[in-house]
Formats: structure tokens, C-alpha cells, sequence
């Protein structure tokens, strides 16, 4: 009975499930409905557009900052490259100061040196200076070797511990040229300061008398100096030159010498060539935007705010120019235009001046011309067996004295000692080293102005 009941149930069962067939095609019907129903929920043609666009300005975008970002990179890479190099090239530039510093200090330095010296005789000890070959140490560090007249001394090129390296095979990573700063124009050679007598002893009048005297006796100075220097620079018939006149030449000159001094009263030279303070006031430099600085010079390259110094002239000279405390102008350094610029204001007798340093000689050069040509070709020579040119300024005068006679010519060099002994001299107070480091491309230089007495620099600075 059970087993019947079970089996109506089964049967009814069966009746009311749908056959597999009919569930296919159910699902059938389903999918057929839900593409036709994601048809009609389709984006329209003008919405793909859009879609299309943006997707573009995206990439755009993300194409630039990719750019952006590679030209960064690569421009970061190519600065950390020349900051390295440009720090190895200040190194090396630093490590030939030091090692000119030591020589150009060796008798205060090192003793030894001293004892050394005292072989040669006290007085040519005294009088050898030692700054001269600051450089030939230099060059032994830097390439390892050392030669004397041709002949190699030493070779320790090939330890590592000697010398530098540039990045460039057979240049060497530092050089130096040394150099007399006494040899250059002082241009605060006429600077005045305002003078005060803290006692109140003396008369103010009388002070300012004596400040006055010895301003003058300054200004000449820089007078036959810059005048030896500015004077060749007239222009000439060829139409070669950059003064039209000698009085533009004068005007400059005096406006530094306004530039430099403590007042604002304009100077000026008389007849007599006397430096006097004339009353009226100094070139105005308001259209420029700035005053006269009435105090010393800081730099050299501040000569071109002078009225009357242009960018020519300035290019021209700016190496024999100078803004420290020397003070005679060295012989064995100067430049010949300077020296001829002294000697011949020295020449007491206006034809004779004449004679000596402005008309042609047999040799179609004035005879002072011929004279310091042959000066130069024998400062070179004893520069070269290492040797100071000149140990006396009586050798000098007498290297003039003697010219005439040693080239066969009949017209002497009336060279007044005593005049030329106050402008000129054989000593050095101080010394200008400059200093080139050198990594790949890039270099670094480095001056600076020691004073031999101390050994302490005065000044430096990068270029």
C-alpha cells in the first residue's frame, strides 16, 4: 500500500517538472532578452566621441609630464655632472695655491731654507726671491717630474699619490703663473683719508696743509704712471687709438684721482705740472645713478665707473691696474709702458725729453723704445737661469747709462736717478698668484695677493 502511494507520487512529480528541453528554451528566450535589452542601453555615437577624446587628452597629458619628467631627469643629471666637475677643478685650483703659498713662504716656513741660503753669501741671499719659482713647484706636483735647464731631476709620475688628476690624459689638473703685484699701477696711490689730530695740538689749517702736500705728491706719481699706460692709447693720424687727445687722458686721471681722495673739490695741474685742488665740483655722476665714491677703490674693475674710462681703455689695462697698498712700482715685473712713462718725466731738459722718447731714432724707434726692448730681452734671460733681473736700482740706472755706448749711438738717456728712485724700485711687498684648476671641460681659477713680509694673504677670490 505504501509502495503504491509512493509511486502515484513519483508519477505526479514527474508531471508537474518541465522537460529539459523547455528549460533550454528558457534560457534561450533569457539571453536573447538581455542582448536585446544591453542593445537599447548602448551608448549613442556622439557619447563614444567624447569617450574617444578624453582618452586622448589623457594620454596627451601623461605623453607630456613622461617628457617633463626625461628632460628633468636628464637635465638633473647633466648638473650634478658639471657641479662635480666644476668642485674638482676648485680643488685642484686650491691645492696650486697652497703649494705656491709654501714656496713663495719657504724662509719663514721652513728654517732648513735659511741655512741654505746662508752658503750663497748673506747679501745674495737677501736678495734672491724665492716666489719667482713659486710656480716650478707647482708644476713638479702636478706632473711628478722636475727638470732643470733640460736635465730631469726626478720622475714620480707614476705614483699615485703625486699630482692630480684633470680627467684628460696628459693635461695636468693645476698650473699657476706668479707674478709682482708691485708691478701694477696702484690706482689709490692719491686716496686720502679725512685727516683729524686726536691730541688738538695742531693746527687744522696747518693739518689740512700737510695733507695737501702729500696728496700732491701722490697724484704725480699716479700721474707718470697711469700716463705711461693711458698716453700710448692716443690716437694717432692712422686713426688708431681710443683718446682723441692728451687732455682726455689728463681729464682721466684726475677723475680718479676725484674718485679716490677724501674730498669733493675737483683737481686739476698747473703749468708746473703742481696738483692743486682748483675749487669747483667733481664730475657729476647722477645721470649714471650713482655718486663719486670719494674713498679708496675696493676693485680694480671699479675704474670704469670713473668718467672718461671707457670699456676699451679698461680691457686694455685692467692687468697692470691695482687697488692694494704697494709701493714702489718693481722694475724686473713692470710694464714697459710704465717704466717709459717714468723715465721719461724723469729727463730734466725738455729737448732731450723729446729727442729720447718721442722722435724715431736710426732705428726708426724712439731711442727709450730701443732701450727697453733690449730691458725686456735681458729680464727674460736672467728670468730664465733664475735670476733676479735687477738686485739694485743703481744697476738699473746704469743699464740706461751704458745702452748708448754698448749700441754705438751718440745720443745718451739723461736719466735723473734721484727722480726714477722715487717712483721705482727692486723689491717686492707683494705677490699675486693665480691658480687654474682643471677637470674635464671645466676650470677654476683662483688669485690671490699674498704679502711676502707676513706670508698672509690679502685678498683672494674664484673666477
Amino acid at each position: 500500500m505504501h509502495e503504491q502511494a509512493r509511486g502515484r507520487g513519483e508519477t505526479a512529480g514527474r508531471a508537474q517538472s518541465p522537460s529539459l528541453v523547455a528549460c533550454l528554451r528558457l534560457a534561450s528566450r533569457a539571453t536573447a532578452g538581455a542582448v536585446r535589452t544591453g542593445r537599447a542601453g548602448a551608448p549613442s555615437g556622439r557619447q563614444r566621441g567624447v569617450a574617444m577624446l578624453m582618452a586622448l587628452v589623457v594620454v596627451a597629458i601623461l605623453s607630456a609630464l613622461s617628457t617633463q619628467f626625461s628632460y628633468n631627469l636628464s637635465a638633473n643629471s647633466y648638473m650634478a655632472g658639471n657641479l662635480m666637475a666644476s668642485t674638482r677643478a676648485y680643488y685642484n685650483a686650491r691645492s696650486a695655491t697652497r703649494i705656491a703659498l709654501l714656496a713663495v713662504n719657504a724662509k719663514q716656513n721652513f728654517p732648513q731654507m735659511q741655512q741654505f741660503l746662508s752658503l750663497m753669501g748673506k747679501s745674495a741671499a737677501a736678495r734672491l726671491e724665492i716666489w719667482q719659482r713659486a710656480c716650478d713647484f707647482v708644476n713638479i706636483f702636478a706632473s711628478g717630474k722636475a727638470e732643470f735647464f733640460g736635465t730631469a731631476l726626478l720622475d714620480f709620475s707614476h705614483e699615485r699619490a703625486v699630482g692630480a688628476t684633470s680627467g684628460i690624459e696628459g693635461v695636468p689638473a693645476f698650473k699657476c703663473t706668479v707674478s709682482a703685484e708691485d708691478a701694477r699701477v696702484n690706482l689709490n696711490r692719491a686716496a686720502t683719508e679725512v685727516t683729524t689730530d686726536p691730541s688738538g695740538r695742531l693746527d687744522p689749517a696747518m693739518l689740512q696743509q700737510q695733507m695737501a702736500a702729500q696728496q700732491q705728491r701722490k697724484a704725480a706719481q699716479l700721474y707718470v704712471q697711469l700716463g705711461g699706460l693711458l698716453q700710448p692709447m692716443i690716437r694717432t693720424a692712422q686713426g688708431d687709438g681710443v683718446f682723441d687727445s692728451e687732455d682726455e687722458v689728463v681729464d682721466l686721471i684726475l677723475n680718479i684721482i676725484d674718485w679716490t681722495d677724501a674730498d669733493t673739490t675737483k683737481s686739476d695741474v698747473d703749468a708746473e705740472g703742481n696738483f692743486a685742488a682748483v675749487g669747483g665740483a667733481e664730475p657729476d655722476y647722477g645721470q649714471h645713478g650713482y655718486e663719486a665714491k670719494n674713498a679708496k677703490m675696493d676693485t680694480v674693475g671699479e675704474v670704469q665707473l670713473v668718467e672718461g674710462m671707457s670699456s676699451d681703455a679698461y680691457c686694455r689695462i685692467q692687468d697692470q691696474l691695482t687697488v692694494f697698498a704697494t709701493d714702489k712700482i718693481n722694475v724686473n715685473d713692470a710694464d714697459l709702458a710704465v717704466l717709459k712713462g717714468i723715465l721719461c718725466q724723469s729727463i730734466q731738459d725738455e729737448m732731450a725729453r723729446a729727442a729720447v722718447c718721442y722722435f724715431p731714432g736710426p732705428s726708426g724707434l724712439a731711442p727709450i723704445d730701443d732701450a727697453l726692448i733690449a730691458l725686456e730681452s735681458c729680464r727674460n734671460l736672467k728670468k730664465q737661469v733664475y735670476s733676479t733681473p735687477f738686485t739694485s736700482m743703481s744697476r738699473f740706472t746704469q743699464f740706461f747709462e751704458q745702452f748708448p755706448q754698448a749700441m754705438g749711438t751718440n745720443l745718451p738717456l739723461p736719466i735723473t736717478a734721484s727722480v726714477v728712485n722715487q717712483q721705482l724700485g727692486v723689491k717686492t711687498k707683494m705677490v699675486r698668484i693665480e691658480a687654474e684648476g682643471i677637470f674635464g671641460d671645466t676650470k677654476r681659477k683662483m688669485v690671490s695677493v699674498v704679502d711676502t713680509a707676513t706670508g698672509a694673504l690679502v685678498h683672494y677670490h674664484y673666477e
